[in-house]
C-alpha cells in the first residue's frame, strides 16, 4: 500500500541538524535511526529528516502527534519554511508519492488527468497553477494552502493518491478539456469516476 507523503522544510544542516533530530526523537520519545548512505537521513517514527533538514510524514503518522511535535520544535526555535513556487504564494502543504510504478505512459496518463479537469481543480483547490514535480522517486504535488485542517488535508491526499491510481490503471487518458454548465456536479461527477464512492469519502 502507498503512503501519502507530507513534508516540512526547516531547511537546517550540520549542527542545527542534530538538534532537529535529537528534539524530535525527544518529542516523539522514540530514538532517531541514522539511515547512512546514499540518503544520510534519519529515521524517528513515522518520521524521516533529510540532509537538508526537511521532516518527511505520511498518513501513518497520528494527526495530534503532528500537531505536539511541529508546536514543540517552535518551541524550540525550529520554523518550518513555505514552500517555494514560481507562481502560486500561497503554497504551503506539498503532497508527495513514491514514483513506483510510473511508466512514461503512465506519467503521460496523469498529465493528461489533471489537464482535462485543470480548470475544475484550480476552483475547488483556489491554486493559481498545477505543476507535477518529478524526483528521483517521487512525485511532488505543490498544489496547497496553507492552515487547512485535518479533514482537508486528508480529502486533498486522498486525491493525489486517486489521481495516481487511476493513471496507473487506465490504459489511454484524454487531454481534452470539456466545457461544464455546472462546475461543482462536475467535479463530484469526476470524483465518482476516480473512487470516491461509500461512506468513507463523505468528508472527502
Amino acid at each position: 500500500m502507498e503512503h501519502r507523503a507530507f513534508e516540512l522544510r526547516y531547511n537546517v544542516t550540520g549542527d542545527e541538524r542534530k538538534r532537529l533530530v535529537h528534539a524530535t526523537g525527544d518529542i516523539l520519545e522514540v530514538k532517531p535511526k541514522y539511515l547512512g548512505a546514499p540518503s544520510f537521513a534519519y529515521e524517528v517514527d513515522f518520521f524521516t529528516i533529510d540532509k537538508n533538514g526537511t521532516v518527511v510524514f505520511d498518513s501513518r503518522a497520528d494527526s495530534e502527534e503532528i500537531e505536539k511535535l511541529i508546536e514543540r520544535l517552535h518551541e524550540l526555535g525550529f520554523e518550518a519554511e513555505k514552500v517555494d513556487s514560481e507562481s502560486n504564494d500561497d503554497v504551503e502543504l506539498v503532497i508527495e508519492m513514491p514514483l513506483t510504478g510510473f511508466t512514461p505512459e503512465k506519467l503521460d496518463n496523469l498529465t493528461k488527468l489533471v489537464t482535462a479537469k485543470e480548470l475544475l481543480l484550480k476552483a475547488a483547490l483556489g491554486a493559481h497553477d498545477l505543476p507535477i514535480q518529478q524526483t528521483e522517486n517521487t512525485l511532488r504535488f505543490p498544489w496547497f494552502k496553507r492552515n487547512l485542517d485535518s479533514d482537508s488535508a486528508h480529502a486533498y491526499a486522498t486525491l493525489i493518491t486517486k489521481l495516481c491510481e487511476t493513471a496507473k490503471e487506465k490504459q489511454r487518458v484524454s487531454a481534452k478539456v470539456r466545457e461544464v454548465d455546472n462546475p461543482k456536479y462536475a467535479m463530484r461527477c469526476w470524483l465518482l469516476s476516480l473512487g470516491f464512492i461509500g461512506d468513507e469519502y463523505k468528508v472527502s
